[in-house]
């Protein structure tokens, strides 16, 4: 049955779009437990040992892949265990689910030291410093640890090309001095002496809620489709300016959540896109502890975006991590999501024992209309969820993106199957 539910209704004030729960899609799962320990809640992918295969790091340590010479082949992760390696002088740490926070919020690889061999940075934890560590290049023992910046403050830090000078900045805020903005990667003798240098794009202070180390949503995407990206959180944007480096961002004040008044909702990572049709972009965003995955409509236009919030799902809570790709190649970006296990314990969120899901939305756009949402359980990531971080791409080389996660369920690899 194609349709297994539809509505359209009100809820609480706000848009419950057209939506539905699809079971004949030709994407399917495979799932590949690398173990069930919580080591950390963010994780990246990379050849970390340049091996020719993909291993999956999180805060504590890699995981190296057992492939063998054959990558196409779907059996070869199973031809061996998976290896760990600590990043850290003092050893692979675990953790407890209910209760313990990780060393590890969010994970990216680059080749810092350039060096050929892909480097990986940590965000240790909210508010606290964080850091890089060097790859070894395949010798044995911890990885050289270093700086990037004293406080990492946002849930939901970015590394992305925000610049557009092809390399990936560190998007975060800077709690001590009530700063948002960037640091760019240095050059590889740089990266080694010291902090990286951090780019203030707010001219007045953020004030201590905006700042603060557990606030909740950040994003980066081209809010009034003038062709430069933006920073946006959950209470308005800073428009990128003509030029760089000449002086602060201006700040556009916007409330994502109803019709636009009150106070926000606490989100994640949050996107921008066209997604009526309409010329104007839109935005995406979920919520990091409670219950909700919206979009939100520009309803005043490009030159002065004002946002209206529809639902898109608000049948499972903790969607901590958000993901805008194409999971089944139309050429439409998805969403992907899931629950993060006992983001604040067993007791700390709604529903927080509530069984560990993963779902893609798959998205129709209609020009001047609203969109279509198609929601499809991922049934092999049951159990699995997001952390305050996920990761998704070609993992295994076929082409079709897979999900790579480590959280409080452990550390898994969701293969896309078709």
């Amino acid at each position: 049955m194609r349709w297994a539910a539809c509505v359209a209704s009100w809820c609480f004030g706000l848009s419950l779009l057209s939506s539905a729960v699809a079971d004949d899609t030709p994407v399917k799962w495979e799932r590949i437990k690398l173990e069930e320990i919580f080591r950390g809640e963010g994780v990246a992918v990379a050849d970390i040992n340049k091996d020719g295969f993909m291993d999956v790091v999180n805060g504590e340590a890699w995981y190296q892949n057992p492939g063998n010479k054959t990558p196409r082949d779907a059996n070869y992760f199973k031809s061996g265990n998976w290896t760990m390696h600590p990043l850290r002088a003092d050893g692979i740490h675990r953790y407890i689910a209910d209760g313990d926070y990780s060393h590890g919020f969010a994970v990216w690889t680059y080749d810092i030291s350039g060096d050929g061999w892909q480097d990986v940075i940590v965000i240790d934890f909210p508010g606290v410093p964080c850091h890089w560590f060097e790859n070894p290049q395949g010798k044995p023992g911890p990885w050289n640890k270093y700086e990037i910046w004293h406080s990492a403050a946002n849930e939901t830090p970015q590394f992305l090309d925000i610049t557009g000078d092809g390399k990936p900045e560190l998007i975060m805020t800077s709690e001590p001095e009530q700063m948002i903005g960037y640091l760019e990667i240095p050059s590889p003798a740089d990266a080694k002496k010291g902090k990286w240098n951090y780019t203030q794009v707010n001219g007045e202070k953020l004030g201590p809620q905006l700042a603060h180390r557990y606030y909740h949503g950040l994003g980066v995407g081209d809010v009034n489709h003038d062709g430069k990206q933006d920073i946006v959180i959950p209470h308005g944007w800073w428009e990128q300016p003509a030029k760089l480096n000449e002086g602060p961002w201006v700040f556009h004040k916007h409330v994502l959540k109803g019709n636009g008044e009150g106070n926000p909702e606490t989100g994640a990572d949050i996107y921008v896109d066209d997604l009526d049709g309409d010329g104007d972009n839109d935005i995406l965003m979920s919520a990091a502890h409670h219950i909700g995955v919206w979009w939100f409509e520009n309803v005043g236009g490009s030159p002065d975006p004002k946002f209206k919030q529809h639902v898109i799902d608000d049948k499972f809570s903790q969607t901590h991590a958000l993901h805008y790709q194409d999971v089944n190649g139309d050429g439409v970006n998805d969403l992907i999501t899931g629950k993060r296990f006992y983001a604040h314990g067993s007791g700390g969120d709604p529903d927080a024992k509530g069984e560990v899901v993963m779902y893609w939305f798959e998205v129709k756009k209609t020009a001047g209309q609203p969109p279509q949402f198609t929601k499809h359980k991922i049934e092999a990531g049951t159990d699995t969820g997001v952390g305050t971080q996920f990761w998704v791409g070609d993992f295994d080389g076929d082409k079709l993106l897979d999900i790579v996660s480590s959280n409080k369920k452990g550390t898994n690899v969701l293969l896309q199957r078709r």
